[in-house]
This record gives structure tokens, C-alpha cells and sequence, in this order.
């Protein structure tokens, strides 16, 4: 006969059922950086576990096992694509800014002197063209102010000083803001000269920078040279030997 009171009284023991591990791997890089990760619920992805680094293992939770979204907080990456974690060996460690910023630098395209040195000449011959352009201050018989010298100017100015050349006592012209007068011949000349001198520095000047340019050994020197920089002493020595031997006085522009 059953004894329903001590059966109902019996303890059941149930089986120890271990509930199985989630599993966290990442993909890392020759210097241990990060590139991916997958969790236990997409661990399918991986296609050769070699490759890859188991990182943690634990009691199933959405950070495990969906660590591609609940891993890292901040994501795997700098909004510029910069790895933020590596692993040490022992566990993941977050990258310090001197490591991210190194990466960064290391990104960079590698510039050849050669190429800095076009660029620069570049950079040179657009501001010698906007200082002839800018023109230069003239001192008259009969007025004084400032020319510019626009490629228009110029074509202007020759045309007048052509006609005085041929004969003419006077011609049309005007300086910046002012009324356009009939100029006498001899102040012609006077602004033909004035410009002739300037635009003849400029060229020169340019000349003298692009062949300090040239000679440069390393970015930082060629970068390091501005329009309007005192050129290097051998240079300045040429240039004003240069200047200082050259009879402007009739030239044309």
C-alpha cells in the first residue's frame, strides 16, 4: 500500500543543467587592434576561427551575445575609422590618444619634396602675379598716386608710352581713383618706368625665391618659404647686382 503522505513528502531532485557560456571573439590586427568583433549569436559569421581571438566568456547576456551592438558603447571605431580598443593579451583595453593620433599621422599620404616643391612654386608665381597686378606708387612732374597693372593697364600704358615715343606731347591716362587727364610726355615716361621697374622686381624676386625653392632639402624649408620672405644672403647679393645694373628707364613693359 501506497503512502501518499510520505511520497507527497519526498524531495525530486532535479538534474544539474548547465546552461551553456556565451563567447565574445574579435578580429585583431598585427598590433592586437580591433577591427571586428561577433558575438555567441553571430559567431556563424566567422569563417576560420584561427583568425580570430576569443575575449570573453560568460553567463548569456545581450552584451555578449549580441556584442556587435552591446560590446562597446561607443562603437569599435573614431568617427574617422581609428580602432579604439586592442587587446593586451589578457583583455581588452581602450587605445590612449597618442596611439589613435599616431594612426592618424600614419594615414596621412606621404607628400614627396619634389611635390611640395611645385606646390610652392605654384603658390610663389600666383602672389609675384598679384603684386605686379596690385601695381606700384609713382611720383609725377605734375601729380603723384598709384597705378595698377592689370594686364588691361599695361596694354594701356604702352599705348601711350608708343605715342610718345613717335612724337606725341601728351596722352591720356589716369591714376587709381582719379580723373582720367592728358599726361605730358615726360610723365609717360615717368609711369612707364615706374611700372617697368616694378613688375622687373617682382619677376626677378620670384626668380630668385623659385631658385631658393629648388635647392631646398626638406618640406619644412621649402614650406617655410613666403612671398615677401628676405631671401638667403647669396641670393639677395644676386638679385640686387642684378636690379642695380639694369636701365629701366626706356623699357617697355
Amino acid at each position: 500500500e501506497l503512502d501518499f503522505e510520505e511520497t507527497a513528502n519526498e524531495t525530486i531532485e532535479m538534474p544539474d543543467i548547465k546552461m551553456p557560456k556565451s563567447r565574445v571573439y574579435a578580429k585583431l590586427d598585427e598590433q592586437n587592434r580591433i577591427l571586428a568583433i561577433e558575438g555567441e549569436y553571430s559567431l556563424s559569421n566567422i569563417q576560420n576561427f584561427d583568425e580570430w581571438t576569443q575575449i570573453e566568456e560568460g553567463e548569456p547576456c545581450d552584451r555578449l551575445n549580441l556584442a556587435q551592438s552591446h560590446y562597446f558603447e561607443g562603437g569599435l571605431y573614431t568617427m574617422d575609422g581609428i580602432p579604439l580598443y586592442k587587446w593586451d593579451g589578457e583583455q581588452v583595453v581602450a587605445r590612449g590618444e597618442d596611439e589613435i593620433e599616431a594612426d592618424r599621422e600614419a594615414r596621412k599620404p606621404i607628400v614627396t619634396l619634389a611635390e611640395v616643391q611645385s606646390a610652392k612654386l605654384a603658390e610663389l608665381s600666383t602672389a609675384c602675379s598679384q603684386a605686379i597686378i596690385s601695381g606700384c606708387d609713382v611720383e609725377l612732374s605734375a601729380a603723384s598716386g598709384h597705378i595698377s597693372l592689370t594686364a588691361e593697364d599695361q596694354i594701356n600704358l604702352t599705348a601711350a608710352l608708343n605715342a610718345v615715343k613717335q612724337g606725341a606731347a601728351g596722352y591720356p591716362y589716369h591714376l587709381d581713383g582719379q580723373l582720367c587727364a592728358v599726361f605730358s610726355a615726360i610723365d609717360i615716361r615717368l609711369l612707364a618706368q615706374a611700372a617697368a621697374s616694378h613688375k622687373l622686381y617682382h619677376t626677378t624676386y620670384y626668380n630668385h625665391l623659385a631658385a631658393w625653392v629648388r635647392r631646398s632639402e626638406t618640406a619644412e624649408e621649402v614650406q617655410a618659404i613666403t612671398y615677401g620672405t628676405e631671401l638667403p644672403e647669396d641670393l639677395a647679393a644676386n638679385m640686387a647686382n642684378i636690379l642695380g645694373g639694369v636701365e629701366t628707364e626706356n623699357e617697355e613693359l
